[in-house]
């Protein structure tokens, strides 16, 4: 695997350098910390309760980078975002990989994201993925166009699939990247 190259450093448009490496496991608790900062709405979008320590502890237990692998942004070693790159192995989804990323609010339109994502587009294509997909809600805003600019096409909408912490129904939409 190609983590030898890590940890690597990056600059924001605003000057800020960062380090960029894959999580660890003893980076459990800084990540549990780094979830809890998050506002409501930006862990509505998550698949776990990233709130309850045991499924912090127990995705670092599970650490496989041939399954996830979990991309980290610090600053002065604390977590200000991660991004995934899930993987599947088997069945008719085996040259696609997933992309998913969160981001303190802080460090939002400063070219984290767009740096993230590019790290896991390196990655995918070095493991031969064919294709990418993100899933987008619209409480988060700027995500669609940081995709498309890097490649990504809308190809689905799923209309009124999702309801924000008000109650409130959104579309799902759905982007692939063809490698």
């Amino acid at each position: 695997m190609i983590l030898y190259e890590y940890p690597k450093s990056t600059s924001l448009r605003d000057g800020t350098r960062l380090t960029l490496r894959p999580l660890r496991k003893e980076d459990e608790k800084a990540l549990y910390e780094y979830f809890l900062g998050l506002p409501d709405e930006d862990r509505m979008g998550l698949r776990d309760d990233v709130t309850d320590p045991e499924v912090i502890e127990n995705w670092i237990y599970d650490l496989d980078y041939d399954v996830v692998l979990p991309m980290l942004a610090l600053d002065n070693g604390r977590i200000v975002a991660i991004s995934t790159l899930h993987f599947s192995h088997i069945g008719w989804t085996k040259h696609q990989g997933e992309i998913r990323i969160t981001s303190d609010r802080a460090y939002r339109k400063k070219g984290l994201a767009t740096r993230l994502i590019q790290e896991l587009i390196e990655v995918a294509a070095y493991f031969g993925l064919e294709q990418l997909t993100a899933e987008i809600a619209p409480a988060v805003e700027g995500t669609r166009s940081i995709f498309k600019k890097l490649g990504f096409n809308e190809v689905a909408a799923l209309k009124g699939l999702i309801k924000d912490v008000k109650g409130d129904y959104g579309d799902l939409v759905l982007m692939i990247m063809y490698i």
